[in-house]
């Protein structure tokens, strides 16, 4: 029989036990204080900018994207021109692929820069070209390249992007030209209602159809696709002169009108600025029916010299942001200008492989003029932010706390 000693042992036992169990188990975990959530939001957030934004006025991007537009799109004649002259009057067939004039335009990539360098013609007792061995199972080069540019079989050929780029990237410029309604241009405004959607059609056709022969398709539906492209070509080839020069005049009006106020620009927008409007002088004779050769030489001639002027400044100046962005584009359209000028005729550069470089030369400082208006901008709220902090008078520092016993 258990004593009542022993049982109140027992009690004892379990009751310590149950005691130290209790004391292991982990507290739960605590809610944050609202005041310290509320801490939490107040603080910075890394990704916020730390630079200020350049804020653009509405009638400088307004007049961005119109000559975006208007320049840009003079590259749909010279897809014209080129279109035209590769089938004359014929429609499109396997004696005649069209063109349009992007075949001396391939970048590194393209199927055509896959193909080797025409080998000069050995000369009469000349010791005939070493060959190097090829490894069992190589192809020769020639052969490779063109399996290549050809693709394996059953593949289809990549797409030609910078046939697409020029045409459909200068179009989109229109559309976007078109939805700013802020200020109002009503003459521009009104062409611009016109074109953007035709421009933008022709863009599309032509990339289209550029594609369409790069990739051999009408190989496929025996020139079906070609035939219906060919005839939406013709049709908007047709208009596009009108539309061109309506919204070329309207364009030109407007700048005659509004010249730009450098009355507060620093040196470097100045020359800048000339040089540009020098360079969009030239663009308008180039795009004009008729053109007077010795006119576009002379303001060519110009144009070098406030270029030159733009680069002296940005010699002594190597921050200036107008000089450090527009003067790598007046050289690469200056240098495109002078490619073009040995095809200068009274309907302008006959040549449209030669055309396109100076169209997207010229859109090239229309952008290159935007990014570095930006970047000017930027530059004098980084320095009035500065400034504004270094006058500032700094807060008289906060008494310290009694220290606590």
């Amino acid at each position: 029989m258990i004593s009542v000693r022993s049982l109140c042992s027992i009690a004892l036992v379990l009751v310590a036990s149950g005691a130290a169990g209790c004391k292991e188990d982990p507290p739960p975990p605590q809610p944050e204080p609202a005041s310290s959530a509320a801490a939490n939001k107040g603080k910075a957030n890394l990704r916020t900018p730390v630079s200020p934004i350049a804020k653009v006025d509405p009638q400088s991007m307004k007049e961005y994207r119109v000559d975006a537009c208007y320049f840009g799109t003079l590259s749909l004649r010279q897809a014209r021109d080129a279109y035209l002259a590769s089938l004359g009057k014929d429609e499109p067939s396997e004696k005649k692929i069209p063109s349009f004039g992007l075949e001396d335009q391939a970048k590194p990539g393209d199927a055509k820069s896959l193909l080797p360098a025409k080998p000069p013609t050995p000369t009469t007792g000349a010791a005939a070209p070493k060959t190097t061995a090829l490894p069992p199972g190589a192809a020769a080069p020639k052969a490779a390249a063109a399996a290549a540019a050809k693709g394996a079989p059953g593949e289809r050929r990549p797409i030609n992007i910078g046939a697409r780029a020029p045409y459909e990237r200068n179009a989109r410029a229109c559309t976007v030209a078109l939805s700013l309604k802020e200020p109002a241009m009503p003459d521009v405004d009104a062409a611009l209602s016109e074109y953007a959607p035709f421009a933008s059609e022709l863009a599309k056709n032509i990339a289209t159809a550029a594609n369409y022969y790069q990739r051999e398709e009408y190989k496929k539906d025996s020139f079906a696709k070609g035939k219906e492209l060919h005839a939406k070509l013709l049709a908007g080839f047709e208009k596009l002169d009108a539309h061109s020069d309506k919204l070329g005049l309207a364009v030109s009006a407007w700048h005659a009108s509004h010249l730009p106020d450098l009355s507060k620009a620093d040196e470097g927008q100045k020359a800048a600025i000339a040089a540009l409007e020098d360079a969009r002088a030239l663009m308008v004779m180039l795009a004009s029916k008729n053109v007077d050769p010795a006119a576009v030489k002379t303001a060519l001639q110009k144009l070098e010299t406030s270029a030159a002027a733009l680069k002296t400044h940005g010699s002594t100046n190597q921050t200036d942001p107008w000089s450090k962005i527009m003067v790598p584009a007046f050289d690469n359209f200056l240098r495109d200008m002078k490619a073009a000028e040995p095809k200068l005729t009274d309907k302008g550069i006959s040549s449209p492989s030669l055309y396109l470089p100076v169209v997207t030369g010229f859109v090239s400082l229309i952008e290159g003029k935007h990014r570095a208006l930006s970047r000017s901008l930027m530059a004098k709220a980084q320095a009035e932010k500065a400034q504004a902090a270094g006058t500032a008078q700094p807060a008289a520092p906060a008494a310290p706390a009694p220290e606590k016993e």
